[in-house]
Order: C-alpha cells, then structure tokens, then sequence
C-alpha cells in the first residue's frame, strides 16, 4: 500500500524558501512561470520528504512545492520504501522467513501510475514540476503510515495485547489504505483553489492510481516459509494415489495382535494439518517414542497430512481413523489392550479439529465424530490426547469410565507452539518429550507437564491455556496395571533420556 506527506520544514531548513529549491531559480523566474523548477537532490532532501509525508499523513497544509520533487528524489524515496518494508518485515516474522522475490514487481507498480497522474495533472494545471513532485508526495505519504502498520504489528506480537491482531485482518488493513487515500486526496485537492480544476484531477487519482491499487496491493518482501504449506504444495499425482492406498493396508496388515493375560498398547497418530511440519514432526517423535519405551512396535498407526509424507505415511482422513480403530479393534485382546489416540493439529473455537490436506476437501473432526469412531471399533480401553488449541471441547463428549481424555488446552484457550521450523508443541515437548521419557504413568506425565506449561506461559507472559484431564475409575485401574508391566521390562527401553526443559518457540495455533 503506497503512503506520503508533507510539512513544516526542519530546524535549519528556510521557512519561506524549502531546502529543495535554489533560490536563484526562484528569483528569476518571470510571471509566467509562478512556481519554482525543482533544485538537483541533496541529502537531507529524503528527510525533508519523510517530514513533509508525516505532516500531510496528519492532513496538515502541504503544498507540491513543499516536496523536493526531483528524479532523483522519487528514485531515493522508492528505494528507502522498498527497504522499509523489508526491515519491518523482517523483524516481525524473524529469520525463519524468506524473501518473496514475486513481491517485487507489485513493489513497483504504483509508480508509473503515480507518474502518470502527475504529468496529467502538470498538463491540467499548466505546472511542469508536479510530473514528479506528485509521485514524491504520495510516496512519502505512504512510508509513515506503513510504519505506524508495522509498529501495531510488533504491538500485537508482545504480551497481553494479542487483541491488537484483530486490526490486522485484511478489513481493518484497509482502514490504512483508506488514510493514504484520504491525506492523498486532499493534498491533491489543495492544489488548486477552484472547484472546477481541482475536480479533474481528483478524478485522475481515483481511476489511475485508487482502483488498481485497490484491486491489486502490494505484499511483504520478507514473509514466514509459506501461507499455505510449509513442506511445499501436495500435488495428487499417480505415483501418490497409487501409493497411498497401500500404505494404510500395509501398516493395519502389520499389525501385532494382542495375548492373553498380557497388556499391550496400539498407539494410533494422527496429524491433521499440513500447512506445519511441526505437526508431522511431533507425530513421528512420538510414534518412535511409544514404539521404543512403550511397547508398541508392530502396533503403531501414523496418519499424517504432509506434502512431504505423502509417499510414505497414510493421510490423515477421518475415513482412514475410522478404518484404523476399526481394525485395531479386531485385532487386539479388548479385555486387556489399550488404545492410545493422539491428535495433533490446529483447533476452532468450535472445538473442531483441523483435518486440512489441500487440494483435497477433508473437512474438520468434531467430537461427536469422534466418539462415534471409538465406540463403533467396540475398543473398551482408551487413552485420548488432543493437542490443539480449544481442545477441551473434547473432554464432556468422550469421557467415560473407560477411557482417559487428556487435552493441551480447555475449551475457551489457544495452546502454543505451532511455529514454523519448530519440532514440538509446548504441550507434545513437555509432555511426550519431556514427561513420558521420566514416568510411565499417563496422569503422572500430564501433572508434571501442565506445571511446565505454566511456568512456559508466565515467562512468556501468555494468557493460560489450562490443559485439562479427565480419567474414569476402571481406565485407572487399567492404566496403573500397564504401567506395572512396563517398569517390569513390558517395554524394549528403559527409563530414556530426560527434557532439558528448553523452551520452544512462541507461536499461538489457531
């Protein structure tokens, strides 16, 4: 969004002949000629501009002659544009991000239209230095209001005012649009005194330079990985679907059955999202962990959406759960076996999980979905861990006495740490990476990893997300008997090595 300005000179610049122009030229200039020709650029012409585009950002008197409006003027403002952007974006999204090199010609395209209306408007108004003083104007009144856009940004990023991000959503970014219009607009308008000849070129501005800004804004030059998937697009060829429908009959085709007399555990993940890896890379971590220090090799499921899985794990659908629980539900001993289910992904206020893998339409995982699932497998004993923001909207509708229902957040809060590059949510590193490598109680590892969690969110300053537990008395009993059998050497490891406790990176899911 281009944004500029005009104004009261700095201490040192002349109050009755600006900085930019030479006054020989001004005191020989006839009658004919009332305004000055524009001096070649000097230094402290950029400051000039950038205080006059403050003022005229405030709607304050700025006349064109105001502007040091040389080429070389524009060429130094565009640029100081170019990289203020690139800074501001920078800081905002940190190292992680990369430069969006097709955002550069959007960068540029305002300025032949801002050229355009100035020569249109030095024809109208018999003033030749408005070709580029008015392209200097509108720029410099665009740098100040892209600054005070950055600033809520970082605003919105510090504790306590993550409110503020409501101002960034893409009806509130315009409100900012609607400024550099407005200031824009009156300072064209003031350049002439008259109704009449102020109109045209009003009516300029609005068809050259409004409508295709509108239509077409400018981006960021330094953006997070990828809007859209992380790991890069999905591209459904033959190879893929092909291969995808072997995957998931290999993996239930290799299941373990269970044995009498004898507890084990089926551990089922599922990655719903695959806009971030993180969700794909905390799945597999797990699924090694409960493979190793569990018990469960040869009963381990991982569903996974992920451009990068697509050959290698089966995708997280809500057809492939149901099959998955089904067919784990024939296959073990229901008397003694237990489920473990974990879902990882980003979560609505509606406590519906994401399932997104475009270009597929998948559509999201509710809790009566869910419960349906588990109760038609006919599975008795059930372990539940959902880890996404509003999660505990899971917890009323699957509880029962047979099953242990555990969520990274209660149902009115977000949960942390889906960020880019990252291998673990808050909750997946304080409770799988951390917690279960210490204890093989399922409970034990939620208290100690929700005591974490707290300690992560007043350090951050985070408003809490409160994950919640919620365990029948039969799982229990059933719980506490598997966990006897572990510490019996039931599993192929031993206590595993400990979390040191690092903090991951700070990222709200949504």
């Amino acid at each position: 969004m281009p944004v500029a300005g005009g104004g009261k000179p700095l201490p040192g610049l002349a109050k009755t002949v600006p900085a930019c122009y030479d006054a020989a030229t001004m005191e020989n200039d006839d009658q004919s000629r009332p305004f000055p020709a524009p001096a070649p650029c000097r230094g402290r012409n950029v400051a000039h501009n950038l205080w006059s585009g403050v003022r005229l950002a405030l709607l304050r008197r700025v006349t064109a002659e105001t502007f040091c409006g040389t080429p070389g003027d524009l060429a130094i403002l565009a640029v100081a544009d170019l990289l203020l952007n690139l800074v501001a974006s920078f800081l905002l999204v940190g190292r992680s991000g990369e430069f969006a090199y097709q955002a550069i010609p959007s960068f540029f395209f305002h300025l032949p239209l801002f050229l355009l209306l100035g020569a249109l408007a030095a024809r109208r108004l018999d003033r030749p230095a408005l070709v580029t003083a008015i392209p200097v104007a509108l720029v410099a009144l665009s740098i100040p209001l892209e600054l005070c856009h950055a600033l809520l940004e970082g605003l919105a990023q510090l504790p306590h005012l993550d409110r503020l991000n409501d101002w960034l959503e893409e009806s509130h970014y315009y409100r900012f649009f609607w400024w550099w219009l407005t200031a824009g607009a009156v300072f064209l308008g003031r350049l002439v005194p008259t109704l009449r000849r102020r109109l045209p070129v009003l009516l300029f501005f609005s068809v050259l330079v409004v409508v295709p800004l509108w239509f077409f804004p400018r981006g960021d030059l330094w953006v997070a990985p990828d809007e859209g998937a992380e790991g890069g697009e999905l591209h459904l060829t033959g190879d893929v679907l092909a291969t995808q429908q072997q995957l998931l009959d290999r993996q239930l085709d290799q299941l373990l059955p269970g044995r009498p007399a004898t507890p084990h555990l089926y551990f089922v993940g599922f990655a719903g999202d695959a806009g971030q890896d993180v969700f794909t890379r905390e799945l597999t971590a797990v699924g090694r962990l409960f493979a190793e220090r569990f018990g469960a090799a040869g009963r381990t499921v991982l569903l996974a959406n992920n451009p990068r899985t697509a050959t290698i794990l089966p995708f997280a659908t809500k057809a492939n759960l149901a099959r998955t629980l089904a067919r784990i539900g024939r296959v073990m001993n229901r008397h003694d076996d237990l489920l473990f289910l974990y879902l990882t992904s980003h979560g609505s206020p509606g406590h519906e999980l994401v399932v997104d893998n475009p270009p597929l339409e998948l559509g999201g995982l509710t809790p009566a979905q869910l419960r349906a699932m588990l109760r038609t497998s006919g599975i008795t004993w059930k372990v539940v861990v959902v880890s996404s923001c509003y999660a505990g909207g899971f917890i009323a509708p699957l509880a029962d006495d047979h099953t242990l229902v555990i969520t990274a957040a209660d149902a009115d809060h977000a949960s942390f740490g889906c960020s880019y590059g990252e291998r673990f949510t808050w909750f997946g590193k304080a409770y799988f990476d951390e917690a279960l490598r210490r204890t093989y109680s399922f409970t034990g590892a939620f208290a100690r990893a929700r005591e974490t969690i707290r300690q992560w969110e007043r350090q951050e300053g985070e408003t809490p997300s409160n994950p919640q537990i919620s365990a029948g008395g039969a799982i229990e009993r059933q719980l506490a008997r598997l966990e006897k059998h572990l510490k019996n050497g039931g599993s192929t490891d031993g206590p595993g090595r400990t979390g040191r406790g690092r903090l991951p990176q700070r990222s709200q899911s949504e």
